[in-house]
């Protein structure tokens, strides 16, 4: 695991693979099949062991607190560990740490009153929202945000205020802000609209499962 998260870190998630790994311990690609079935084994042990440096949420305090705790924790692992964001996505992870937090997740969720599809669903949404914008920052060609922002806002300015009214006068707004900010932001959106469902029931075009 340490080696294969060497790998990813210093090269990326595609350069991953059980060859690639042996070449980083110093043994042959089949000895490894020893130990793992496969290259998807790899990963969720890989994908585990990143999971144990998020800490499991607390029991008790407010749900929103919890959420947000916890997004960052999840964000910040996925900072220290380049590449790592990008093989967490369209897997699900059902290691024993990640049990440990949907257990405790799942109970805060429920125990604040939401409605139980809202709280199974709710995992997978805020970890989709973490781990792709953790991914977004791995992959940016973006070296400096501050001029890169600077110069789409001039530019965005510079457009024909009569075809783009609107555009040109957000334009510093469209461009404010660093990826704390936004990371934040969209965090604030998705609770608000968790939050939503202790009042209002889902409707028709939330395309809530059949049945419930």
């Amino acid at each position: 695991m340490a080696a294969a998260l060497q790998v990813v870190e210093q090269e990326g998630g595609d350069a991953l693979t059980m060859r690639r790994v042996a070449d980083e311990i110093g043994v042959s690609a089949s000895s490894l099949y020893g130990y793992v079935a496969n290259k998807e084994e790899l990963v969720q042990l890989v994908l585990e062991q990143i999971m144990t440096e998020i800490p499991v949420p607390e029991p008790g305090g407010d749900w929103q607190d919890m959420l947000r705790a916890w997004a960052r924790a999840s964000l910040a692992v996925f900072r220290s560990h380049p590449g790592v964001a990008g093989l967490s996505l369209g897997r699900v992870p059902f290691g024993p740490a990640m049990l440990n937090v949907v257990e405790r997740l799942l109970g805060t969720l429920r125990g604040a009153g939401l409605p139980d599809q809202v709280a199974a669903f709710a995992g997978d949404l805020g970890s989709l929202y973490v781990a792709a914008y953790a991914y977004e920052q791995d992959v940016t060609p973006v070296a400096e945000a501050g001029d890169f922002a600077a110069q789409a806002g001039a530019w965005l300015r510079s457009l024909p205020a009569d075809q783009f009214p609107h555009t040109v006068a957000l334009a510093d707004l469209v461009v404010a802000g660093g990826g704390t900010d936004r990371f934040e932001w969209g965090l604030d959106v998705l609770i608000r609209g968790l939050a939503s469902y202790l009042t209002s029931p889902p409707t028709a075009e939330a395309r809530w499962p059949a049945g419930d």
